[in-house]
């Protein structure tokens, strides 16, 4: 392709292998003309981007986005420049890399030319000038196959997760197409028609000889009219490319590699907090001050980036669970209709929710998400859904009182007994059945278990607490439990966007464990794992947590733990969303089940990253607003019976309840099981 050339100065010498830039283009005034119309477009780039700017200045602060730069420059070169996300997906991977590479190729391409011609760097000669006149070849050809297999994936075998086609869809891949046909053009003229002759490198311009040989037929003139046009085209073309980039969904060039460089380094599990105690006690509260996001005012800078940064991929709808099952619910028209409003009416001020013409119409729609973080742990572009549905919620919770029947009535429980559950004299019921040491305030062990809720108030999972206590005595390690002491930890209230209530319970429980000594924070629920590790230093909690997961494979590793009996049985094992995308915790669970005798291990089609969700998350434990017939927790049941297992190991009181219905759903209940992890570790022990 031909960033700015023309045509070869005569020699068959590797050494002296050059040509003559700018050759049939128009002379001196027409290489003036072209720097004019070059800095036109920047200029006319910047204003956009000035504008651009300025939007995103309108927003709130975003909490910790400054520092920590080595690592932020890092996320940019491994999504930015190294495509890691994606390249997850095998199609997208190679369409995306031909057309991404092809034109960073290109752009080097031509600045190495404008510095050998304008700037007296004289290396375009050569065999560096072979090499780079080949990649460039090659990346012009790569770009036009990478727009070829991306029209039509997107046309004729749309996936349908992907959005229907918009008139801007396709003029950006005509835009680039023509750029790049232009350029073949203008090249394959150079190549045929200069008057010193046939290009003797040629060889070098394997797609550019090509279109020479298509112009083989026409006369001189008009093949240099032909040079002339296409390379001015080519060049005009490049320069709107530059110039409406802001305007257009080319922005994503721009915007994907910021968002990305802005990405959010705390942990997943966390969310920026006002102090509400503090807050309600202050005499100075704003007129407009607010909870979560109500309003397009209440958006952060970040959040308003993330909808710049979307390009409507349509990922985060292939992976929600919720989608998948039918269910009203869309990660992307989440972020898209907040888009479209923002662009129709800022700088004007608007609620966000309730909407007409978007799925905020739906007044359901942000208690459909299951906070599985599956959306947001595959996006390319690095957008946050997770935490702006958080946000939504906190506001219709907090500002407005408004919460779903069922959610609200645990949220009351929560209040009243200090667990969404039940009588808080149950929890001390299973403490005393499993003889397990109460630790009083100021005493030491080396692990403090915490039961947790869902497996404290259900008699059908008291298993997990007793095969835990019989391991832990089994290992001879010193271990207690908070006794009354333990209460909700808080994660329902957080999910629905309670956040007074959340705080309260955060800050009671970091009280209550902090008056203890222990090595270890012992925990077999993941969201308990989350708030703890990731939620609770807020509040000056800082614990070493472990899942239980993580302390038998550590055992099992040192020897501790010995597995001898045959557990005979194929296992499934499925990743709960806070222990895996949360915490990244992948490993341990299955290191256990591989070194268990007897067991199979046989995988999901959806694992590890790609885990499908229960459907407990998000508060849909507590409360079903599903519609139709189809469940998450039935469509992972049927993953597990594909995959041939009998029985689906958990480390998740919450899974292994929904898991459960699922079983029940599909009639299965009779022929395979639900079983935690630490049972199964139990059997093979022969405790």
């Amino acid at each position: 392709m031909q960033a700015t050339g023309a045509g070869w100065q005569g020699s068959t010498v590797v050494s002296e292998a050059s040509r003559e830039l700018m050759w049939n283009t128009g002379g001196t005034l027409a290489h003036v003309l072209m720097y004019a119309l070059m800095v036109v477009s920047f200029v006319i780039l910047a204003w956009g981007l000035r504008r651009r700017v300025r939007e995103w200045q309108r927003g709130k602060a975003s909490g910790e986005r400054f520092g920590d730069w080595g690592k932020r420059f890092w996320i940019l070169v491994r999504e930015s420049l190294l495509q890691q996300q994606t390249r997850r997906r095998l199609l997208p991977a190679v369409f995306h890399s031909m057309i991404f590479y092809g034109f960073v190729i290109l752009f080097i391409t031509t600045l190495i030319v404008m510095l050998d011609m304008d700037f007296g760097v004289n290396v375009y000669h050569g065999r560096f000038y072979l090499g780079v006149t080949l990649a460039a070849d090659l990346a012009g050809g790569f770009l036009l196959l990478g727009l070829l297999i991306a029209a039509a994936r997107r046309y004729f075998a749309r996936p349908e997760f992907l959005p229907e086609a918009k008139p801007a869809d396709a003029a950006i891949l005509l835009i680039l197409a023509g750029i790049a046909l232009t350029g073949f053009l203008a090249e394959g003229a150079r190549i045929r028609f200069h008057p010193a002759g046939v290009d003797p490198w040629r060889a070098y311009s394997p797609i550019g000889s090509l279109f020479a040989g298509l112009l083989s037929g026409a006369p001189a003139e008009v093949g240099r009219g032909i040079h002339f046009a296409t390379w001015w085209v080519h060049a005009l073309g490049t320069f709107a490319m530059i110039a409406i980039i802001p305007q257009t969904k080319f922005f994503h060039i721009l915007s994907i590699p910021t968002n990305q460089f802005f990405s959010k380094l705390a942990p997943k599990g966390s969310l920026q907090r006002v102090d509400i105690e503090e807050l309600f006690a202050a005499d100075d509260v704003d007129d407009d001050f607010a909870l979560g996001v109500g309003a397009s005012s209440h958006l952060t800078w970040k959040q308003r980036l993330d909808l710049a940064a979307c390009i409507e991929c349509g990922r985060c709808d292939e992976v929600c669970p919720a989608r998948q099952v039918a269910q009203p619910l869309s990660p992307r028209r989440l972020i898209t209709d907040t888009r479209d409003q923002l662009e129709e009416r800022d700088p004007e001020s608007f609620e966000i929710q309730g909407a007409e013409g978007t799925v905020f119409e739906d007044e359901n729609f942000i208690w459909h998400c299951r906070t599985c973080h599956a959306c947001q742990t595959l996006c390319p572009a690095g957008i946050e859904h997770v935490d702006l549905f958080t946000e939504l919620r906190r506001s219709k919770v907090m500002m407005e009182g408004a919460v779903p029947t069922e959610a609200g009535r645990a949220l009351k429980t929560m209040e009243t007994q200090g667990n969404p559950f039940g009588a808080q004299a149950e929890r001390m019921d299973l403490v005393e059945k499993l003889g397990l040491p109460v630790v009083k305030p100021g005493e030491k062990v080396e692990i403090l278990y915490w039961i947790g809720c869902a497996t404290t108030f259900d008699p059908e999972k008291h298993a997990i607490a007793e095969d835990m206590v019989a391991i832990l005595k089994h290992a001879g390690v010193t271990f207690g439990h908070l006794g009354k002491d333990e209460n909700c930890c808080g994660d329902p209230a957080r999910l629905f966007g309670d956040e007074n209530l959340f705080q309260t319970a955060a800050k009671q429980t970091v009280e209550a464990l902090k008056a203890r000594e222990f090595d270890i924070l012992l925990v077999s629920c993941p969201h308990g794992y989350n708030v703890f590790k990731n939620e609770y230093p807020q509040f000056g909690g800082h614990f070493r947590v472990m899942h239980h997961s993580e302390l038998l494979a550590q055992w099992l590793r040192e020897g501790r733990l010995k597995p001898e009996q045959p557990v005979d049985a194929r296992v499934t094992f499925h990743d709960p969303c806070y222990l895996g995308r949360y915490q990244g915790i992948y490993a341990p669970p299955r290191d256990l089940l591989r070194a268990l005798p007897g067991c199979d291990l046989r995988e999901m089609a959806s694992h590890g990253d790609r885990s499908f969700c229960c459907g407990a998350g998000g508060g849909h434990f507590w409360m079903d607003i599903d519609q139709g017939e189809q469940r998450t927790y039935t469509h992972r049941v049927d993953e597990a019976v594909a995959a041939g297992a009998e029985t689906i190991a958990v480390g998740c009181a919450f899974c292994f309840q929904m898991l459960t219905d699922g079983l029940k759903g599909r009639d299965l209940d009779e022929t395979m099981k639900i079983v935690d992890i630490a049972s199964l570790v139990r059997r093979s022990l022969g405790i």
